[in-house]
């Protein structure tokens, strides 16, 4: 350990953090998902295919939630 009057003796720990990345905090919203076996997802779509799946959803009176578990389960989820 270096004295506060010491000046020859450089510090021995390197310049990034020794624990590591640390995980973000969970939020509220993320508990209450978890508590009812959720998991949030975030996609980057284009704009125009966006505006397209909320009018069929809105067409078909389906939550966004609901559309986008109907579409993984019948169509990307699906056995072949």
């Amino acid at each position: 350990m270096r004295a506060a009057d010491d000046k020859n003796t450089g510090d021995m720990l390197p310049a990034y953090d020794l624990a590591g990345e640390r995980p973000a905090k969970r939020t509220r919203g993320d508990k209450m998902r978890a508590a009812r076996g959720l998991k949030a997802i975030t996609v980057n779509l284009p704009a125009e295919l966006v505006e397209q799946f909320h009018e069929k959803r809105k067409a078909r009176g389906h939550s966004t939630n609901q559309a986008m578990e109907i579409l993984l389960r019948t169509q990307y989820l699906r056995k072949r």
